[in-house]
């Protein structure tokens, strides 16, 4: 695949120094290279905002058993898509992180129960979709921190309420289960009819 001057555009948010986070298009990125696979397309899409922000044509994403995503060198990633949306964190202190990108479907009322538990349940209550949304997607970012097989969503991972508002916010979150237990602070950000949540890369 051939980078071009007019190849499709990469949004870049530098969220701080060591933590930058990129959206792409990828109904543009098939069109441009043709490509109508879905499979194919993500995974080439993905491969294109590496080698693109990374300055690296020679880079190549690699994967843990767990399905993790990772590069060789001290560069961290997190990859997401959904959609018409690819979203690529990359952490430049070595730190591990999760990024989730969802689109808003009423769809995530037929699995609450799955990953929310009783007391985030009732905090939800009245809520609307996109809040569940967040919640689902502050899960899934931290699932990918840690890349531990079987780490259960309502029973090890708990989001804090907080005040949903249409410009993004901050989340906190505790993960139980673990020696010793892990805090989290995650970000949200509202993008049209999408809900992407990313975790710093602070730490504890």
């Amino acid at each position: 695949m051939k980078f071009e001057e007019n190849s499709p555009k990469i949004e870049i948010f530098s969220l701080s120094e060591q933590l930058h986070l990129s959206l792409l298009n990828l109904n543009e990125f098939a069109q441009h290279f043709t490509l109508t696979d879905k499979r194919s397309i993500e995974k080439q899409a993905a491969s294109y905002v590496v080698k693109t922000i990374l300055k690296n044509n020679n880079i190549e994403i690699l994967y843990k058993e767990s399905g993790k995503p990772y590069l060789i060198g001290d560069v961290k990633i997190s990859i997401s898509h959904s959609h018409d949306w690819l979203s690529i964190l990359f952490s430049f202190n070595g730190a591990d992180i999760g990024v989730d990108i969802e689109k808003v479907r009423d769809k995530i009322l037929n699995i609450k129960d799955k990953f929310l538990c009783k007391k985030e349940l009732q905090s939800l209550k009245d809520a609307p979709l996109e809040k569940y949304t967040i919640y689902w997607g502050a899960k899934e970012a931290i699932y990918k921190t840690f890349g531990i097989t079987g780490l259960n969503f309502a029973e090890q991972i708990f989001i804090e309420d907080f005040t949903y508002t249409h410009t993004g916010g901050k989340i906190n979150a505790i993960v139980t289960g673990l020696n010793p237990e892990k805090k989290h602070t995650l970000h949200y950000k509202v993008l049209d009819n999408y809900i992407l949540v990313y975790t710093d890369n602070k730490g504890e």
